[in-house]
């Protein structure tokens, strides 16, 4: 089981979506580069995925769950405290990155404590993770979407899958938020994010500051023009065109490009495309549409994109409808 909801509001202009994984039977999940870094609780912890340029393949056992959140291509630059482009094609533990030292109290934390009550799961929480929305997604993920039980109930029984995606979620979302109101770069050494946290205030009073500081990080990426990039080259703009397009050389661009997504321009323009094309894809339209909407120079073209960036055919990916 896969889904996906959206964003709490005041982080839509970072993250693209929640999303968890609920493995029913051993098998191995292919994940194809959508230009995103996610931050994922699996089974192995608290981990970053970064941006990757081909296929995935993970191995996932019945009963695994994954949970996480997806950042929109080109926001998460100055989150995780090193450059973007170290981080391409890995799967990175967070302990293993500067924010460590802020996400202490979630990093730390055994999972099994979120399973202590089906209802109380907030309480389960450091007090610094505990949210006001936790209640809200603790409704959406057990009221619209009842699940049957798994085959396995190794790692928790069916009867607490909801409220346990729900604690994780909230945990999720609030480091978010913790990330976003100390922001990192990547010259930001873990000492001075751990000197941060220290000092963090925690004053009731002062919430309302954070607030504030949370809503004016969120809107502001560390490259703003980094929106106006990956929409560019997915409508079909040349790299040429687009650094001219921002008063830059291809070289600068080539720089801004990197820093923000993790990709040089050429890259990030083949799987932005390529994601356009899936999407396409999976709405039905035909293949031969597909490839001149998302600007494949033929069908042919289109195969070939689709298989060096996700090891498989784009029918597998979108396979047609039988029912359409």
């Amino acid at each position: 089981m896969y889904e996906e909801r959206p964003p709490a509001p005041d982080l839509a202009a970072r993250v693209a979506c929640h999303w968890h994984q609920v493995s029913e039977s051993s098998s191995t999940q292919l994940v194809v580069p959508d230009a995103c870094v996610d931050l994922i609780w699996g089974p192995g912890g608290l981990f970053v995925a970064g941006p990757d340029t081909g296929p995935m393949p993970t191995e996932m056992a019945a009963g695994d769950v994954f949970v996480g959140i997806r950042f929109r291509p080109g926001a998460a630059a100055d989150l995780f405290g090193v450059p973007l482009h170290t981080l391409r094609d890995q799967r990175i533990h967070l302990s293993d990155l500067p924010p460590a030292a802020l996400l202490a109290p979630l990093t730390t934390l055994d999972p099994a404590a979120l399973l202590t009550s089906t209802t109380a799961h907030p309480a389960a929480l450091p007090a610094s993770f505990t949210t006001n929305d936790a209640a809200a997604l603790d409704a959406s993920f057990t009221t619209p979407h009842p699940r049957p039980a798994l085959p396995t109930e190794s790692a928790f029984s069916a009867t607490r899958t909801a409220p346990h995606l729900a604690a994780k979620h909230a945990a999720l979302t609030a480091a978010t938020r913790t990330l976003l109101t100390h922001l990192t770069t990547p010259a930001r050494s873990a000492a001075a994010a751990r000197s941060t946290a220290s000092t963090r205030p925690t004053d009731p009073a002062d919430h309302s500051t954070d607030s504030a500081r949370l809503t004016n990080a969120a809107a502001q990426l560390a490259d703003p023009a980094a929106p106006f990039i990956a929409r560019a080259l997915r409508l079909g703009r040349s790299v040429s065109e687009v650094a001219r397009d921002l008063g830059l050389s291809e070289r600068q661009l080539h720089r801004r490009s990197l820093t923000a997504f993790g990709y040089a321009p050429k890259t990030l323009q083949r799987i932005v495309r390529f994601q356009r094309a899936l999407r396409l894809a999976r709405a039905g339209v035909p293949l031969a549409t597909v490839a001149a909407e998302a600007g494949y120079a033929d069908q042919a073209h289109l195969s070939h994109e689709v298989k060096r960036l996700s090891g498989v055919s784009l029918r597998t990916l979108a396979p047609p409808n039988p029912h359409p």
